[in-house]
């Protein structure tokens, strides 16, 4: 399991040495209260404790400059770290897990949380320091007057135990308002994907609005300011306790038969002084709380893509590709909460190369599983898939999917053309498909994705072809299309493939165009069922 600590490993080394520098640095600072305790208690200053104290002041200086200049290295290398681990990640993780995951509970952790998590390094520094100084002044302080520093432990200690109780109070709202901002997220990934529906229906816009953003918005709101508002407080009891213990002290010197004025002077000036790195730490607790809740939810996604998949070397060609089988393949959903979970199986199915397949039957009857467990997508629960008579297993799963170049029903259109695409056949492409007039290739990239969901298809297409796999699927390509285009898919376009030697898996509802397969999979509840209609030529 990746745990908070091991996710800090690998920067421990420049944390320690900036913590190390801001000890030095903290060392000379309590130099400096000494000396300059001892020069007030003088009526003339020598030249060599004025040099000594503006060497100090140059010691202090340069370690603190240095501490926070590693933190701040080490912080930035942290997020670039996070974010390449948590993308290798997500993209080697099975789909079906990422699925589970949810986009609206990945973007806070991709965006916000990582960021805060870089807070823990920007801070471990000026924390180290504010915390070696007070352990300083605590040391000149016993130097000074044991009896003294007894009493000012004493006291500090135990209201700090109860500043301590009450910032706990602030810690739980923080962890409530994170929960919150899951919800937030899905009301913006809402706002965005839904933008046309909403503003057909006045009540939808209403309903999220109103029913799921305000009040989510107003909890964040709300418990973030009760929970700062108890940080507040805490710091403000804090600092008023703080000078009791100065007046307590100064009451004490006398009680406790502290003679020496210059003592209690220094004890005086010490405290005063320590005032100042304690409402450091105070200040920097509510970040450190939130970049520790943070870092919890990173080290939770990290652990939740844990077993990813490996990317295999190999990439078959075309010329390489014989068969792709399913063997009593079984592949179930989790059972939803209000009903039963759906099962894909037992299949048993060939596909040899260079044939045209359609894959047909009533809607949720299994037609995209089957079409994610061939591609690679998901993995059999039960059976096997074969390439070429050879088990794929999960160490070749991504090499097996290389196979394929597949425009599904909620494809992803891509900016850049696929690696090694030669410009010209993509022109070529784009005006076969009637997109000539509407984009460009310019240095390898498209002109803009500014297009219709069917010249978008379209495109999807010319992306797929160039990628030159043996192994071609279509999920429903042509519902986008007007029936110029959806009749060139069917009787232009799928025949120029095949003829290319691709082989071919369409998801279709156009019974029209069903003799231009070579064979029908006709697919019922999850199960494969005699095709009745009439396929090949």
């Amino acid at each position: 399991m990746t745990s908070r600590r091991e996710l800090l490993a690998p920067f421990a080394l420049p944390l320690a040495a900036a913590g190390l520098l801001g000890a030095l640095a903290s060392a000379a600072t309590v130099a400096l209260l000494a000396t300059t305790n001892s020069l007030l208690a003088q009526a003339e200053r020598r030249p060599d404790e004025l040099a000594v104290f503006g060497l100090l002041c140059l010691v202090a200086f340069g370690g603190n400059a240095l501490a926070d200049m590693l933190t701040n290295r080490a912080g930035q290398h942290l997020v670039a770290r996070l974010r390449r681990s948590l993308a290798e990640r997500i993209l080697a993780a099975p789909l079906d897990a990422l699925e589970r995951y949810r986009t609206h509970r990945l973007m806070p952790v991709l965006t916000g949380d990582i960021d805060a998590v870089s807070d823990l390094a920007f801070l471990f520094a000026p924390l180290a320091i504010a915390g070696a100084v007070i352990l300083g002044c605590v040391g000149y302080l016993v130097w000074l007057s044991p009896p003294l520093a007894f009493l000012v432990c004493a006291l500090a200690g135990a209201g700090s135990v109860a500043v301590y109780a009450t910032r706990l109070r602030g810690v739980a709202g923080f962890w409530q308002a994170r929960e919150s901002e899951d919800a937030l997220h899905k009301s913006y990934r809402t706002l965005i994907e839904g933008a046309r529906e909403l503003r057909l229906s006045r009540n939808r816009r209403s309903e999220l609005l109103d029913g799921a953003m305000a009040p989510t918005i107003e909890t964040i709101r709300r418990v973030n300011t009760r929970a700062i508002n108890v940080f507040v407080l805490a710091n403000a009891a804090g600092s008023t306790l703080y000078f009791a213990v100065i007046a307590l002290v100064a009451a004490g010197g006398a009680w406790l038969q502290v003679e020496d004025a210059a003592v209690l002077t220094g004890t005086v000036l010490v405290l005063l002084y320590m005032k100042g790195p304690i409402d450091q730490i105070m200040q920097a607790l509510p970040p450190l709380v939130r970049a520790q809740i943070s870092l919890r939810r990173v080290a939770e996604l990290n652990e939740a893509f844990a077993a990813g998949e490996a990317p295999g070397d190999e990439v078959p060609t075309a010329t390489s590709f014989g068969s792709l089988e399913l063997s009593g393949v079984r592949y179930a959903y989790p059972a939803p909460a209000d009903g039963e979970a759906f099962a894909l199986g037992p299949l048993d199915l060939a596909v040899k190369a260079g044939e045209t397949v359609f894959v047909v039957g009533s809607n949720g009857a299994g037609k995209t599983t089957l079409i994610n467990l061939l591609l690679g997508l998901h993995a059999p629960q039960a059976g096997e898939l074969r390439l070429d008579g050879r088990p794929v297993d999960a160490a070749g799963r991504d090499a097996y999917r290389q196979t394929f170049s597949a425009v599904l029903s909620d494809y992803f259109l891509f900016e850049t053309l696929p690696a090694g695409a030669d410009p010209d056949a993509a022109r070529a492409h784009i005006d076969w498909l009637g997109l000539g007039g509407k984009l460009s290739v310019e240095g390898g990239r498209l002109s803009t994705l500014d297009l219709s969901s069917g010249q978008k298809k379209r495109l999807a297409l010319v992306h797929a072809c160039l990628e030159d796999r043996p192994v071609m699927v279509f999920d429903e390509w042509a519902a986008d299309q007007d029936p110029r285009f959806r009749r060139m898919f069917y009787e232009t376009v799928l025949p120029e493939l095949k003829r290319r030697g691709r082989t071919l898996i369409v998801i279709s509802h156009d019974d029209r165009y069903f003799h231009i397969a070579d064979r029908l999979v006709r697919l019922e509840a999850g199960r494969i069922v005699p095709a009745t209609a009439e396929a090949g030529r």
